[in-house]
Protein backbone atom coordinates (compact mmCIF):
# COMPACT_ATOMS: atom_id res chain seq x y z
CA UNK A 1 0.00 0.00 0.00
CA UNK A 2 1.19 3.54 -0.66
CA UNK A 3 0.14 7.06 0.18
CA UNK A 4 1.24 10.65 -0.35
CA UNK A 5 0.71 13.81 1.66
CA UNK A 6 -0.49 14.11 5.24
CA UNK A 7 -3.78 12.28 4.66
CA UNK A 8 -2.34 9.65 2.32
CA UNK A 9 0.53 8.74 4.62
CA UNK A 10 -1.67 8.67 7.73
CA UNK A 11 -4.28 6.46 6.02
CA UNK A 12 -1.62 4.11 4.63
CA UNK A 13 0.08 3.60 7.98
CA UNK A 14 -3.26 3.16 9.73
CA UNK A 15 -4.36 0.59 7.15
CA UNK A 16 -1.09 -1.30 7.59
CA UNK A 17 -1.51 -1.15 11.36
CA UNK A 18 -5.04 -2.51 11.28
CA UNK A 19 -4.33 -5.15 8.65
CA UNK A 20 -0.71 -6.03 9.41
CA UNK A 21 -1.26 -9.65 8.33
CA UNK A 22 -2.29 -8.52 4.85
CA UNK A 23 -0.10 -5.49 4.11
CA UNK A 24 3.28 -6.74 2.85
CA UNK A 25 4.86 -3.49 1.66
CA UNK A 26 4.53 0.21 2.43
CA UNK A 27 5.42 3.34 0.41
CA UNK A 28 5.11 6.75 2.09
CA UNK A 29 5.63 10.13 0.39
CA UNK A 30 5.68 13.50 2.14
CA UNK A 31 3.50 12.97 5.20
CA UNK A 32 3.25 12.11 8.85
CA UNK A 33 1.34 9.78 11.12
CA UNK A 34 -0.20 9.53 14.57
CA UNK A 35 1.38 8.25 17.76
CA UNK A 36 -0.24 4.87 17.13
CA UNK A 37 1.23 4.89 13.64
CA UNK A 38 4.71 5.60 14.94
CA UNK A 39 4.37 2.79 17.47
CA UNK A 40 3.34 0.44 14.68
CA UNK A 41 6.36 1.38 12.56
CA UNK A 42 8.61 0.73 15.55
CA UNK A 43 7.11 -2.72 16.06
CA UNK A 44 6.88 -3.77 12.39
CA UNK A 45 10.49 -4.91 12.33
CA UNK A 46 10.23 -6.94 9.12
CA UNK A 47 7.85 -4.79 7.04
CA UNK A 48 9.51 -3.40 3.89
CA UNK A 49 9.02 0.37 3.89
CA UNK A 50 9.99 3.04 1.35
CA UNK A 51 10.12 6.64 2.61
CA UNK A 52 10.30 9.54 0.13
CA UNK A 53 10.56 13.28 0.77
CA UNK A 54 12.17 16.44 -0.56
CA UNK A 55 13.79 19.37 1.20
CA UNK A 56 11.86 21.78 -1.04
CA UNK A 57 8.48 20.41 0.07
CA UNK A 58 6.23 23.47 0.41
CA UNK A 59 4.67 22.16 3.63
CA UNK A 60 7.45 22.13 6.21
CA UNK A 61 8.08 20.56 8.64
CA UNK A 62 7.13 17.53 6.50
CA UNK A 63 10.88 17.01 6.01
CA UNK A 64 11.40 16.45 9.73
CA UNK A 65 8.15 14.49 10.03
CA UNK A 66 9.32 12.05 7.36
CA UNK A 67 12.70 11.82 9.06
CA UNK A 68 10.89 10.95 12.28
CA UNK A 69 8.96 8.17 10.54
CA UNK A 70 12.18 6.76 9.09
CA UNK A 71 14.21 6.77 12.32
CA UNK A 72 11.28 5.42 14.34
CA UNK A 73 10.74 2.47 12.00
CA UNK A 74 12.79 -0.59 12.88
CA UNK A 75 12.80 -2.63 9.68
CA UNK A 76 16.37 -3.21 8.43
CA UNK A 77 14.95 -3.37 4.90
CA UNK A 78 13.43 0.11 4.97
CA UNK A 79 14.73 2.49 2.34
CA UNK A 80 15.00 6.28 2.26
CA UNK A 81 14.77 8.41 -0.89
CA UNK A 82 15.71 11.95 0.15
CA UNK A 83 15.88 14.70 -2.45
CA UNK A 84 18.26 17.30 -1.03
CA UNK A 85 18.21 21.06 -1.42
CA UNK A 86 20.43 23.81 -0.07
CA UNK A 87 17.74 24.66 2.48
CA UNK A 88 14.22 23.63 3.43
CA UNK A 89 11.28 25.50 1.94
CA UNK A 90 9.81 28.24 4.19
CA UNK A 91 6.63 27.61 6.14
CA UNK A 92 3.57 29.28 4.57
CA UNK A 93 0.44 27.44 5.72
CA UNK A 94 -0.98 24.10 6.77
CA UNK A 95 -1.69 21.05 4.67
CA UNK A 96 -4.41 20.08 3.79
CA UNK A 97 -6.32 23.28 4.65
CA UNK A 98 -7.07 25.99 2.07
CA UNK A 99 -5.74 24.02 -0.90
CA UNK A 100 -3.98 26.38 -3.28
CA UNK A 101 -3.04 28.94 -0.65
CA UNK A 102 0.53 27.64 -0.70
CA UNK A 103 2.07 27.69 -4.21
CA UNK A 104 3.17 24.24 -5.36
CA UNK A 105 6.93 23.84 -5.80
CA UNK A 106 6.94 20.28 -7.12
CA UNK A 107 8.43 18.96 -3.90
CA UNK A 108 5.35 17.52 -2.21
CA UNK A 109 3.75 14.09 -2.58
CA UNK A 110 3.05 12.93 -6.12
CA UNK A 111 4.15 16.35 -7.41
CA UNK A 112 7.63 14.88 -7.05
CA UNK A 113 7.02 12.67 -10.08
CA UNK A 114 7.31 15.59 -12.51
CA UNK A 115 10.64 16.87 -11.25
CA UNK A 116 12.04 13.42 -10.54
CA UNK A 117 10.94 11.16 -13.43
CA UNK A 118 12.94 8.27 -11.99
CA UNK A 119 10.77 8.16 -8.85
CA UNK A 120 7.81 6.22 -10.32
CA UNK A 121 10.28 3.58 -11.48
CA UNK A 122 11.80 3.39 -7.99
CA UNK A 123 8.35 2.81 -6.52
CA UNK A 124 7.43 0.22 -9.15
CA UNK A 125 10.70 -1.64 -8.56
CA UNK A 126 10.02 -1.54 -4.82
CA UNK A 127 6.60 -3.13 -5.21
CA UNK A 128 7.87 -5.70 -7.73
CA UNK A 129 10.56 -6.73 -5.25
CA UNK A 130 8.40 -6.75 -2.13
CA UNK A 131 5.20 -8.16 -3.62
CA UNK A 132 6.33 -10.42 -6.47
CA UNK A 133 10.00 -11.39 -6.38
CA UNK A 134 10.34 -11.73 -2.59
CA UNK A 135 6.86 -11.13 -1.10
CA UNK A 136 7.02 -9.27 2.18
CA UNK A 137 10.77 -8.82 1.98
CA UNK A 138 13.32 -6.34 0.65
CA UNK A 139 17.12 -6.43 0.85
CA UNK A 140 18.50 -5.12 4.12
CA UNK A 141 19.77 -1.54 3.79
CA UNK A 142 22.98 -0.21 5.34
CA UNK A 143 21.45 3.02 6.68
CA UNK A 144 18.40 1.22 8.00
CA UNK A 145 20.52 -1.36 9.80
CA UNK A 146 23.06 1.15 11.15
CA UNK A 147 22.59 0.09 14.78
CA UNK A 148 23.23 -3.55 13.89
CA UNK A 149 26.24 -2.66 11.75
CA UNK A 150 27.69 -0.66 14.64
CA UNK A 151 26.95 -3.51 17.06
CA UNK A 152 28.94 -5.92 14.88
CA UNK A 153 31.98 -3.67 15.24
CA UNK A 154 31.89 -3.56 19.06
CA UNK A 155 33.39 -6.14 21.45
CA UNK A 156 30.91 -8.96 21.90
CA UNK A 157 28.66 -7.51 19.23
CA UNK A 158 28.94 -10.39 16.78
CA UNK A 159 27.62 -12.84 19.37
CA UNK A 160 24.66 -10.55 20.12
CA UNK A 161 23.76 -10.06 16.46
CA UNK A 162 24.16 -13.79 15.81
CA UNK A 163 21.59 -14.54 18.48
CA UNK A 164 19.28 -11.81 17.17
CA UNK A 165 19.50 -13.29 13.68
CA UNK A 166 18.77 -16.81 14.92
CA UNK A 167 15.72 -15.56 16.82
CA UNK A 168 14.45 -13.50 13.89
CA UNK A 169 14.75 -16.42 11.48
CA UNK A 170 12.77 -18.69 13.78
CA UNK A 171 9.64 -16.74 12.86
CA UNK A 172 10.76 -15.66 9.39
CA UNK A 173 13.43 -17.83 7.72
CA UNK A 174 14.09 -15.05 5.19
CA UNK A 175 14.64 -12.34 7.81
CA UNK A 176 17.83 -10.34 7.41
CA UNK A 177 19.32 -7.86 9.87
CA UNK A 178 22.10 -6.38 7.74
CA UNK A 179 23.32 -6.26 4.12
CA UNK A 180 25.77 -9.00 3.15
CA UNK A 181 28.25 -6.65 1.49
CA UNK A 182 28.36 -4.18 4.40
CA UNK A 183 29.13 -6.82 7.00
CA UNK A 184 31.60 -8.50 4.63
CA UNK A 185 33.42 -5.19 4.28
CA UNK A 186 33.77 -5.05 8.06
CA UNK A 187 35.14 -8.59 8.16
CA UNK A 188 37.61 -7.92 5.38
CA UNK A 189 38.71 -4.77 7.18
CA UNK A 190 39.56 -6.82 10.26
CA UNK A 191 41.45 -9.27 8.05
CA UNK A 192 43.54 -6.55 6.41
CA UNK A 193 44.31 -5.11 9.85
CA UNK A 194 45.66 -8.48 11.01
CA UNK A 195 42.78 -9.23 13.40
CA UNK A 196 42.06 -12.65 11.97
CA UNK A 197 39.89 -13.84 14.84
CA UNK A 198 37.51 -10.89 14.55
CA UNK A 199 37.47 -11.29 10.77
CA UNK A 200 36.46 -14.93 11.06
CA UNK A 201 33.75 -14.13 13.61
CA UNK A 202 32.20 -11.48 11.37
CA UNK A 203 32.48 -13.53 8.18
CA UNK A 204 30.92 -16.56 9.90
CA UNK A 205 28.00 -14.33 10.83
CA UNK A 206 27.72 -13.18 7.21
CA UNK A 207 27.62 -16.80 6.06
CA UNK A 208 24.99 -17.64 8.66
CA UNK A 209 22.84 -14.85 7.25
CA UNK A 210 23.59 -15.64 3.60
CA UNK A 211 24.39 -19.39 3.42
CA UNK A 212 23.88 -19.63 -0.36
CA UNK A 213 26.39 -16.90 -1.17
CA UNK A 214 29.50 -17.98 -3.05
CA UNK A 215 31.02 -14.64 -2.09
CA UNK A 216 30.47 -15.23 1.64
CA UNK A 217 32.00 -18.69 1.41
CA UNK A 218 35.02 -17.43 -0.48
CA UNK A 219 35.65 -14.56 1.94
CA UNK A 220 35.53 -16.95 4.88
CA UNK A 221 37.87 -19.35 3.08
CA UNK A 222 40.48 -16.58 2.76
CA UNK A 223 40.19 -15.77 6.45
CA UNK A 224 40.57 -19.40 7.46
CA UNK A 225 43.60 -19.73 5.18
CA UNK A 226 45.25 -16.73 6.80
CA UNK A 227 44.51 -18.24 10.21
CA UNK A 228 46.08 -21.56 9.22
CA UNK A 229 42.80 -23.50 9.39
CA UNK A 230 43.44 -25.39 6.19
CA UNK A 231 40.55 -27.86 6.22
CA UNK A 232 37.97 -25.15 6.76
CA UNK A 233 39.63 -22.95 4.14
CA UNK A 234 39.43 -25.78 1.61
CA UNK A 235 35.85 -26.58 2.57
CA UNK A 236 34.58 -23.07 1.98
CA UNK A 237 36.62 -22.44 -1.17
CA UNK A 238 35.21 -25.62 -2.67
CA UNK A 239 31.71 -24.64 -1.57
CA UNK A 240 32.10 -21.27 -3.30
CA UNK A 241 33.08 -22.97 -6.54
CA UNK A 242 30.24 -25.48 -6.25
CA UNK A 243 27.70 -22.67 -5.87
CA UNK A 244 29.12 -20.89 -8.91
CA UNK A 245 29.13 -24.07 -10.99
CA UNK A 246 25.53 -24.93 -10.08
CA UNK A 247 24.18 -21.67 -11.55
CA UNK A 248 21.02 -22.01 -9.42
CA UNK A 249 21.43 -18.97 -7.16
CA UNK A 250 23.14 -15.58 -7.46
CA UNK A 251 26.81 -15.41 -6.52
CA UNK A 252 25.89 -13.02 -3.71
CA UNK A 253 22.89 -11.09 -2.47
CA UNK A 254 24.24 -7.80 -3.77
CA UNK A 255 25.57 -8.61 -7.25
CA UNK A 256 25.63 -11.46 -9.73
CA UNK A 257 27.52 -10.04 -12.69
CA UNK A 258 29.73 -12.36 -14.71
CA UNK A 259 32.67 -10.12 -13.84
CA UNK A 260 32.15 -10.56 -10.11
CA UNK A 261 31.45 -14.28 -10.44
CA UNK A 262 34.83 -14.45 -12.16
CA UNK A 263 36.51 -12.63 -9.27
CA UNK A 264 35.02 -15.04 -6.75
CA UNK A 265 36.13 -18.01 -8.83
CA UNK A 266 39.70 -16.73 -9.19
CA UNK A 267 39.97 -16.03 -5.47
CA UNK A 268 38.62 -19.46 -4.51
CA UNK A 269 40.97 -21.17 -6.95
CA UNK A 270 43.87 -19.12 -5.59
CA UNK A 271 43.06 -20.29 -2.06
CA UNK A 272 42.95 -23.91 -3.18
CA UNK A 273 46.24 -23.48 -5.04
CA UNK A 274 47.92 -22.08 -1.92
CA UNK A 275 46.61 -25.02 0.10
CA UNK A 276 48.02 -27.47 -2.43
CA UNK A 277 51.41 -25.74 -2.37
CA UNK A 278 51.53 -25.92 1.41
CA UNK A 279 50.76 -29.64 1.28
CA UNK A 280 53.53 -30.16 -1.24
Amino acid sequence: IGGAGVIGVENSVETARRHSDQVKSLVLLSGETSRDGLQFLRQASQLPELFVFSDDDEYPPIQQAMGLLYVTASSPSRKLVHYSASKDAPWKWYEPFDIGKVPATGGHGTDLFKGHPELPGIIVDWFVTTLIKTPGHAPADTLASASTINEIQTPGGVAKVTQQLIEAQKTDPQAQLFPEITASTIGQGFLRAGDTKSAIDVLKLVLLAYPDSADANENLAEAYLKDGQKDLARQHAEKALAILDAHTVPASSWTDTEEYRGEIRRSAQKTLKKLSEKQG
